[in-house]
């Protein structure tokens, strides 16, 4: 697909490809189109222009292979961190994605942890809205302090990480340490 989808086509594509799963072959668009995080950024409305760039973006995150853990992971977001667009929509997503903690192992597939935590990543580092970035931040960690759960580990390790540059993340840093 050398032109961005629209929201109406990642969903009949999920639909198809549910209905029958042998005509697909998993490449990066395969991939980018079945990912939870790539359906709740396209929920955003948006601009033909903007959607390519999302559409990078998605394609983006289908080549990582695991949550960003090294300082070198989490710069590979900076590049994204002045479009201001996908900022938007990335806020907006996650505004409504929270990981569930679950003993059904199905839970934890379904959860696009890989484009989560990258997107976690990209609002720890955008300077845009940095406001709102540190609002939703909060929020998050708060979600992951009341669940105690044994999910948090990588939301920890975003702020550790990150907290070195961008010292108004200490703070989530803390809190979550006293799980």
């Amino acid at each position: 697909m050398s032109k961005a989808p629209i929201l109406a086509d990642i969903l009949e594509y999920k639909k198809a490809y549910r209905a029958d799963r042998s005509n697909f072959i998993p490449d990066q668009t395969h991939n980018a189109m079945l990912r939870e995080m790539t359906q709740l950024i396209y929920s955003a409305d948006m601009t033909d222009e903007v959607r390519e760039r999302v559409w990078k973006f998605c394609m983006t995150l289908t080549s990582y292979t695991h949550a960003p853990v090294t300082p070198a992971d989490y710069k590979r977001m900076q590049k994204f961190t002045n479009d201001h667009e996908l900022i938007d929509a990335v806020l907006e997503a996650l505004d409504e994605y929270y990981p569930r903690d679950s003993d059904d192992p199905r839970d934890e597939l379904d959860f696009d942890t890989i484009g989560y935590y990258y997107s976690i990543a990209l609002i720890s580092q955008s300077q845009y809205r940095r406001e709102d970035c540190l609002a939703l931040l909060n929020t998050l960690t708060q979600y992951f302090v009341n669940a105690k759960n044994k999910i948090h580990n990588v939301f920890l390790r975003n702020m550790k990480v990150l907290s070195k540059t961008y010292p108004d993340l200490v703070q989530f840093k803390t809190a979550l340490e006293s799980i």
